[in-house]
């Protein structure tokens, strides 16, 4: 054959060998002349001798396959076609054509069509192509490496699944950040893609859609990523560092830095720190720095510090440092400073400190410093001291201390000590120092100690100038005569047990103003009792100058006439220290102004009437 078509060559050699020619590409111009000669040759002899090893060939049932070889292969080559539904026949939009190893990949238009342009790698047998598609099964499909070709791909829609109704809180696309930052594309992508993720040592990008890994970036963990203006990729394995934010799909460990912020949609473990905020909505192991603020959806074991805030979602165990606030929505199990507020809907273990309030609404156990309040809606048990209250819902244990007031809704065991006054709604097993007054529903093996002490019930001590126990209280008014004053009043108020008593005197151009305690003994006569009452009083001349001090020992009988009367005498111990111009000679009378001063005891007696 003299100057034939290169196709007609091969007719000619296809009849003859009783084969099919198929090609892969346009390996050769079919329009080419050549001039060509053979006799008793084998079809692979016959071969050989028109291409000259520029063609190779491959044997597939009846079909020899031609491609060009190695030597004259592309540095690149596009696979196009066209995905359609397998059931309707319907083009397929926005659906992922995607290649594993290289990470290149491609959306269908409106008309199903794509192109993807890979690299050649040399001698590989085939490439592996996917197609994606949200709500439609993965599909996969094998191609010829380094040649131009055209494929047709249908894929089926994926079984339909009933469902639990859940809420998708887990993706950082769907974040107002995320749908502001993240391109239309790369959302696509996370959709169609839901399933695949591959692992790469380096990732460089500018900005999330611009960078080495192009689109596939949100199926990528990275060991090494640098962002210069933002990133984007499935999760970092090692170190990240970005100019202005970091975005990860999935998990981070190990050190992520951002000049502006950080978001992780998975676990974080290690170091984060971002110039003005992180964002992670999962759990939180390591230690969290940002300008302003950490905020974390899970639970946080570690340590975060906020110029202005700390979130939490769940519980936290570790150290939050907020400039302004700390906040969690389950337990606390560390220390918590907050420049004016801590709040938590759990309970607390540890020490909470903050420059105006604590607010818990579950138990508190550890110590609590607010600079105004401390509140807990539930159990505190420990040290609570603020500036202004400190209010506990339920039973406290522990010390209370505040400037104005300290409220218990329920039982109190411990010390409570408040500037004003004490409330406790239960029981109280300790001790209650409010500088005005104290209230506890019922005092068990406890004290009060303040200007005004209240009690339901009292199996306690109340010291002070009034107590008032409304249920076992001890009251008594009396009016009696002594061998210190000629006329006295005293008020008790308390428990038999144990009652206070505010006394006051007059005579002889004096006056005396005293206080003490004592106790009452009642006999097998229901109608006899004795008291002790130790008192100390001050003695005052006509214009109120301090002329001395007498300390009374008052053993008494007394005989109830009725319910409400009773009459009382007893002798009575005294010490006196008096300043001149008081004179006393023990047992001969009271005492009076003199000339000179003299200390000393005797052994006197008061006599009197008492009243309830």
């Amino acid at each position: 054959m003299v100057r034939k078509p290169v196709d007609t060559v091969l007719a000619r050699i296809s009849e003859a060998g009783n084969c099919n020619f198929s090609y892969i590409g346009k390996p050769f111009r079919a329009d080419s002349l050549v001039t060509f000669s053979v006799t008793n040759k084998t079809v692979r002899q016959t071969l050989d001798q028109l291409f000259q090893g520029r063609i190779q060939y491959m044997e597939s049932g009846e079909h020899i396959i031609l491609q060009r070889t190695d030597a004259v292969r592309e540095r690149h080559y596009v696979i196009s076609g066209y995905v359609r539904d397998r059931e309707n026949g319907q083009n397929i939009v926005n659906a992922s054509v995607y290649d594993r190893t290289e990470l290149a990949s491609a959306f269908t238009n409106h008309e199903g069509y794509f192109q993807l342009r890979l690299r050649d790698k040399g001698r590989q047998p085939s490439v592996q192509l996917t197609v994606s598609k949200e709500l439609y099964t993965d599909t996969n499909m094998y191609v010829m490496p380094g040649f131009d070709r055209e494929v047709a791909v249908t894929i089926a829609p994926a079984r339909t699944v009933v469902l639990k109704e859940f809420t998708v809180s887990d993706q950082v696309e769907k974040t107002w950040l995320g749908k502001r930052l993240l391109s239309e594309g790369l959302r696509r992508q996370t959709d169609n893609i839901s399933r695949f993720f591959a692992s790469k040592p380096v990732q460089s990008s500018i900005l999330p859609s611009i960078g080495s890994h192009g689109k596939m970036s949100g199926q990528v963990v990275n060991k090494f990523s640098l962002n210069i203006l933002g990133g984007y990729s499935a999760g970092t394995d090692g170190f990240e560092i970005a100019g202005g934010f970091n975005i990860n799909k999935k998990d981070a460990q190990y050190v992520q830095v951002a000049g502006i912020f950080n978001m992780v949609g998975g676990n974080i473990r290690g170091a984060q720190v971002g110039g003005i905020f992180n964002h992670n909505l999962k759990n939180v192991e390591g230690v969290q720095v940002a300008g302003i603020g950490n905020f974390s959806e899970g639970w946080m074991k570690g340590v975060q510090v906020g110029g202005i805030y700390n979130l939490m979602g769940d519980s936290v165990t570790g150290v939050q440092i907020g400039g302004i606030y700390n906040g969690s929505k389950g337990n606390v199990n560390g220390i918590q400073i907050g420049g004016i507020a801590n709040m938590a809907k759990g309970s607390a273990k540890g020490g909470q400190i903050a420059g105006i309030t604590n607010l818990y609404r579950g138990s508190v156990n550890g110590i609590q410093i607010g600079g105004i309040a401390n509140v807990n809606i539930d159990t505190a048990v420990g040290v609570q001291i603020a500036g202004i209250t400190n209010f506990v819902g339920d039973d406290a244990s522990g010390v209370q201390l505040s400037g104005i007031t300290n409220v218990t809704g329920h039982n109190f065991h411990g010390m409570q000590f408040a500037g004003l006054y004490n409330y406790a709604g239960g029981r109280v097993g300790g001790v209650q120092i409010g500088l005005f007054g104290n209230y506890a529903k019922t005092l068990v093996r406890g004290v009060q100690f303040g200007l005004v002490n209240v009690a339901d019930s009292s199996g306690g001590i109340s010291i002070g100038l009034l107590n008032i126990v409304r249920k076992n209280g001890y009251y008594k008014l009396s009016i009696y005569s002594s061998d210190l004053m000629p006329v006295g009043l005293s008020f008790k108020s308390g428990r038999k047990q144990f009652y206070s008593i505010l006394a006051g005197g007059a005579g002889n151009d004096l006056y005396s103003v005293g206080l003490g305690f004592g106790r009452e003994f009642s006999l097998r006569n229901s109608r006899f009792a004795i008291t002790t009452d130790i008192l100390q009083q001050n003695l005052f001349d006509k214009d109120w100058k301090s002329m001395g001090q007498v300390y009374r020992f008052i053993p008494q009988l007394h005989f109830k006439a009725t319910k409400w009367f009773s009459i009382q005498a007893g002798p009575v111990v005294s010490y006196g220290e008096y300043e001149n111009g008081i004179k006393q000679i023990p047992g001969k009378g009271y005492p009076s102004i003199s000339s000179g001063g003299n200390n000393g005891s005797w052994l006197g007696w008061q006599a009197g009437i008492s009243f309830f």
